[in-house]
C-alpha cells in the first residue's frame, strides 16, 4: 500500500499493539512520537482519517516531519514540539497514545491533562517500566482499564494498557495494580507476570531485611496471587469496581 509516497512499513510488536487499540475512524495523539511510525502507519492504512504527533525534543519532530513529508502525509498529520499535552487540542482529538515512557513519566503527562477525565477519550499507554505505578495513577484517578496486552520486542517483555475514563476512583484489590488486565493464557502475559512475582518477592526480601514482617508477608501474599493466576491461565479482571 502507498499513499502518494513511500510504501508502507511493519511496526514493531510494541507499536502494533499500541495500534491494535486505536478505534477506527477516530483521530490519535501521538505523545513522544519520536520519529512519527505509529501516527504515520495509522494514516497510510486507513485506519484514522488524521492524527497529530508530538514531542518534547526538535530533533525528532524534525525527523517525524520528514517522514511524514516522504509518505505524503503532510496535510493529514500535524506535529508539535511539546514535552506533554499543552499543543493538542482536545476538540480535534479522540484517542491519546503515550508509549516507550517510564510509568511515572506517563503519570505525570496525564496529569497535565484535566481535560482527558471525558468518556470521549481513550488513553492508549506503553510503559517502559513502572506499570504498577501507572495502573495505581489510573485507578486513583477515576480511569478504569479496558484492555490490556502483553507484547515482547526484542527479547524483552512489555504491556500495553488501554484505558478510559469511568467518573469515580476504581476500586481494586492490592494485586490488581501488579496484574492488570493481563490474560494469563497468553504466553508473554504468564512470563511478565512470572517476572513481577519475582521483583515481588525480592521485595518481600528487602523488608525483612529491614525487620519490617508484616511488609514481608504483604509482598509474598502479592506474589502467591500473581503465581496463581498464571498457573490457572485466567484473565486478571477481579477485585474492582467503582465507588
Amino acid at each position: 500500500m502507498e499513499s502518494g509516497g513511500e510504501k508502507l512499513f511493519e511496526l514493531g510488536a510494541r507499536l502494533s499493539a499500541c495500534a491494535d487499540f486505536v478505534r477506527r475512524g477516530r483521530i490519535p495523539a501521538d505523545i513522544g512520537t519520536d520519529h512519527a511510525y505509529l501516527p504515520i502507519w495509522l494514516v497510510q492504512t486507513g485506519r484514522v482519517p488524521a492524527a497529530f504527533a508530538s514531542d518534547i525534543n526538535e530533533e525528532p519532530i524534525r525527523s517525524a516531519i520528514k517522514n511524514i513529508e516522504s509518505h505524503g502525509l503532510s496535510e493529514k498529520i500535524k506535529t508539535f514540539t511539546d514535552d506533554g499535552l499543552d499543543s493538542i487540542p482536545p476538540h480535534e482529538v479522540d484517542d491519546i497514545i503515550i508509549a516507550g515512557m517510564g510509568g511515572d513519566n506517563i503519570s505525570a503527562i496525564l496529569s497535565g491533562g484535566e481535560w482527558l477525565k471525558n468518556r470521549r477519550y481513550r488513553l492508549i499507554l506503553q510503559p517502559m517500566s513502572r506499570a504498577s505505578r501507572l495502573r495505581e495513577y489510573l485507578f486513583t484517578n477515576g480511569f478504569d482499564i479496558i484492555g490490556e496486552k502483553a507484547i515482547c520486542e526484542a527479547g524483552r517483555l512489555y504491556t500495553v494498557i488501554c484505558a478510559e475514563y469511568r467518573g469515580a476512583a476504581v476500586v481494586h484489590d492490592d494485586s490488581y495494580i501488579y496484574s492488570g488486565r493481563l490474560d494469563c493464557s497468553d504466553p508473554n502475559a504468564a512470563a511478565l507476570l512470572k517476572k513481577q512475582a519475582e521483583i515481588l518477592l525480592s521485595m518481600a526480601e528487602g523488608c525483612a531485611a529491614k525487620d519490617d514482617y508484616s511488609g514481608q508477608a504483604h509482598y509474598i501474599r502479592l506474589a502467591e496471587q500473581l503465581i496463581e493466576s498464571i498457573q490457572g491461565g485466567i484473565s486478571n479482571d477481579k477485585g474492582k469496581g467503582s465507588i
